[in-house]
C-alpha cells in the first residue's frame, strides 16, 4: 500500500512576501518613521526562532520587514482563520495556527515539522496583544519548546509600535518606530543551559513597557483618546465605573472630570495619573482575587460550519471568581452549560470595546458583555490578577 505523503509547512508565497515589502517598508519609513537595526539579526538561516514581545496590532508585518527577504513561519492564534476576508493570505503566507491558552498538540507538531523544513519560526511567547502597552507574562511552555527545538534564538522589537498603533484606538499615529534585534541563544549553548536560566532570559528579553522606551517622542493624531474608554473604565474622581468617555484628546466623566493626553501620552497636571499604565495598574490593584466575583449578562460569538465567526451564536450569562468561570445560556439553539477552574484559564484575549474569549473543549467562545462591551476590559484584568494570584501561591 502506497504511503500518503505528509503534508509539508512550506514557507510563505515569495511573491506575496516580497511584494508587500517593496511597498511597505517605504510606507513605514516616510509615515512612522520607522527604522529598523538589524544587526542582531546577522546570519540567521534556518532552522531558527524568533521570540518577540507583541507590542501592537501590527507586529507580524513590523517583524517580517526586519527579517526581509527571508521568508518567516508565524505562529498566530487560530481566531484569525475565522476571518474569511483575512484567511487567503494566511494560506499563502503557511501560518501555523495554535488555540490559545489551551494544550494544542498539533501546533507544537507543526512548528517541530517547520524546524526539520529549515524555516525560520516567528511566535509571540505572551499568547496575546497587550490592550495598555505594557508585555504580559511568558506563557507556560515556551522554554521547554525553546530547548526540545534547540535551534538559534532571536527577538525583534518594535519600539514605538504600541504608541503608533495602540489597540484600543481606531486611529493610527505618527511618530517614531525603532525596530531592534538580538541574538537571544546560541543552538549549542541550549544544550547546556537549564529551563529555569532559559526562562530568565526569555522573560527579560519580552520585557517591555512602550511608554518608557520612548519617553519624550511625540505622537500625532487627530484624536489621541478616542476609544480610550474601553481599556480605561473607572474614575479615579467619583470611582465610577464605566462612566469615562474618551474623544477629542480627553478623558471625560459624568461627575465632571476632565483630564487631556497630549502627544507624548503624558495626561494634564489634574490626572491623578501621569501616564495611561499608571491609570490601567491602578485600576487593576483595586481587583481583590479573594473576594471579588463579577457576573455579566452576554452575547455569545462561536464559529460556524465554515468556520466564520458568527458573532450573534446566543446568549447567556457569565461569571468570574478565584476558583470558577461559569458560562450558563444558549449556543446555536442548544443549551449550553459549562465550568472551567480559574486557575487553568490562564488569560483571556480581547478585542477593546466588545469581547472576550476562551476555549472550552476545543471550540472557541467570544463572550460580549451587555450592556457595554467595553467592560470586557475588567474581566480580562481581573484574569491577569487571578493569574498572578495562583502562580504566587505555587
Amino acid at each position: 500500500m502506497k504511503k500518503t505523503k505528509a503534508k509539508k509547512i512550506g514557507k510563505p508565497n515569495a511573491l506575496l512576501l516580497w511584494t508587500a515589502g517593496l511597498v511597505l517598508i517605504p510606507y513605514y519609513f516616510l509615515r512612522y518613521g520607522m527604522k529598523i537595526d538589524r544587526s542582531g539579526l546577522k546570519g540567521i538561516s534556518g532552522p531558527a526562532l524568533v521570540l518577540c514581545p507583541h507590542i501592537s496590532g501590527n507586529d507580524h508585518l513590523i517583524t517580517a520587514m526586519a527579517l526581509y527577504p527571508k521568508r518567516p513561519t508565524y505562529v498566530v492564534s487560530e481566531h484569525f482563520m475565522t476571518r474569511p476576508k483575512l484567511r487567503p493570505y494566511l494560506k499563502l503566507m503557511h501560518v501555523i495556527t495554535k488555540k490559545m491558552y489551551t494544550v494544542d498538540v498539533s501546533a507544537i507538531m507543526n512548528i517541530l515539522k517547520a524546524k526539520r523544513e529549515n524555516n525560520i519560526l516567528v511566535l509571540f511567547p505572551e499568547g496575546r496583544l497587550s490592550c495598555f502597552g505594557h508585555s504580559l507574562p511568558v506563557t507556560v511552555g515556551t522554554a521547554e519548546l525553546v530547548k526540545k527545538l534547540g535551534v538559534d534564538v532571536y527577538t525583534i522589537t518594535g519600539n514605538g509600535a504600541y504608541l503608533t498603533f495602540p489597540k484600543w484606538s481606531p486611529l493610527s499615529r505618527r511618530g517614531k518606530i525603532y525596530v531592534t534585534t538580538e541574538k537571544l541563544f546560541h543552538k549549542e549553548d541550549i544544550l547546556t543551559l537549564s529551563l529555569e536560566e532559559i526562562r530568565g532570559k526569555i522573560d527579560a528579553s519580552i520585557l517591555h513597557d512602550d511608554e518608557k522606551a520612548m519617553e519624550g517622542v511625540t505622537y500625532r493624531c487627530q484624536d489621541m483618546t478616542l476609544g480610550l474608554d474601553g481599556i480605561l473604565y473607572r474614575c479615579p474622581n467619583c470611582m465610577g465605573e464605566g462612566t469615562l468617555k474618551g474623544g477629542n484628546n480627553h478623558m471625560v466623566c459624568t461627575c465632571g472630570l476632565d483630564v487631556t493626553l497630549d502627544a507624548a501620552y503624558h495626561f494634564d497636571h489634574s490626572s491623578p495619573f501621569p501616564t495611561i499604565n499608571a491609570w490601567y495598574f491602578w485600576q487593576e490593584s483595586l481587583l481583590d482575587p479573594e473576594t471579588l466575583r463579577l457576573e455579566s449578562k452576554v452575547k455569545v460569538g462561536t464559529p460556524d460550519g465554515n468556520n466564520e465567526m458568527n458573532s450573534d451564536a446566543g446568549q447567556g450569562e457569565i461569571s468570574l471568581d478565584k476558583d470558577v468561570f461559569t458560562f450558563r445560556g444558549v449556543v446555536d439553539g442548544k443549551a449550553l452549560s459549562f465550568e472551567t477552574p480559574t486557575k487553568n484559564i490562564g488569560a483571556f484575549p480581547i478585542t477593546v470595546g466588545k469581547e472576550f474569549d476562551l476555549y472550552h473543549n476545543g471550540r472557541l467562545y467570544y463572550f460580549y458583555p451587555l450592556p457595554d462591551g467595553r467592560a470586557a476590559v475588567k474581566w480580562v484584568s481581573f484574569m491577569d490578577v487571578l493569574t498572578r494570584y495562583y502562580k504566587e501561591k505555587q
